[in-house]
This record gives structure tokens, sequence and C-alpha cells, in this order.
């Protein structure tokens, strides 16, 4: 009796706290990314994953391996809908992404990563996408290349 007393408070004051929602989302597989830069023209390569199965808005951060990888770009919205290879991110309302930044979506939501090709080197980097709301758990690792030719 004692037992389930206990449990009932602990439960109660979880809730009370603000606590209680779920914030583990189900699976998601951002594919590994590779762009060129061809002709003197920029390539860019999107892709959504939808955010679903949390009760509550969380928290996601991004590490990268490589922090020379500065042609990332995030955007949360309502669709999987993606732009074609040669949209520039900022006339589409991407945002610039790095090393350990962060972004925050709700459920059903969509998150589109965006690589966008440049000159000077080719550059790699293995990007950690991480729920910042649930102890920076790992959601998916997936690289991103841009090529110069």
């Amino acid at each position: 009796m004692l037992q389930g007393l206990a449990h009932t408070i602990c439960v109660y004051a979880k809730k009370a706290s603000g606590g209680g929602g779920d914030n583990t989302p189900n699976a998601v597989n951002w594919p590994n990314t590779s762009v060129t830069f061809t002709k003197s023209q920029y390539q860019y390569f999107y892709q959504a994953q939808q955010i679903s199965g949390i009760s509550t808005s969380i928290t996601l951060k991004t590490e990268f391996s490589n922090s020379a990888l500065v042609e990332m770009y995030y955007k949360v919205q309502s669709t999987g809908t993606v732009p074609s290879s040669s949209s520039d991110p900022a006339s589409n309302g991407y945002t610039n992404i790095r090393h350990n930044d962060t972004l925050t979506v709700s459920n059903n939501q969509y998150v589109v990563f965006g690589v966008q090709s440049g000159t000077g080197v080719t550059t790699s980097s293995t990007i950690t996408v991480k729920n910042n709301s649930d102890g920076n758990a790992t959601l998916d690792t997936f690289t991103a290349t841009k090529t110069i030719p």
C-alpha cells in the first residue's frame, strides 16, 4: 500500500513540475549526403525526416565531427516537401546550422537538413543529431560531404 502511495506521489509531483510529456520521438534516418560544385554553380541536397511520437516540443542539437563544414542548413516545417537541387536555402527560409547548434520541433513536424556545395576544398563531416530534451540521446548520425572537382 505504501509503495503504491509513494509511486502516486512521485508521478503527481513530476506532472505538477511540468514533466510527464513524452519527449522520445520515433526513429529517424537522414541519409548520407553528397553535393558537388559544378560549372561555377552551387548545388544543394535536402532531406526531410518527420519527428513523431512525442507529446511535447523537443530541442535537437547537431554535432559535427568536422566544424569546417559550414554550408549546412535546416528548416522545421509541416510538410516533407524539399526544394530542388539548384534552389538556394536562404531564398527558401532555411537557416545555417553549425556544430552544437539547437533547434526546436513539435510532434509531426519535419526537420529538413540541406547541404550546400562550395568552393575551396572537399569537406566531409559526420553529423550527429541528438535529443537535447532527452539527455542528449542520439537520434541519428549521417555523413555530409561537399565535393570540389
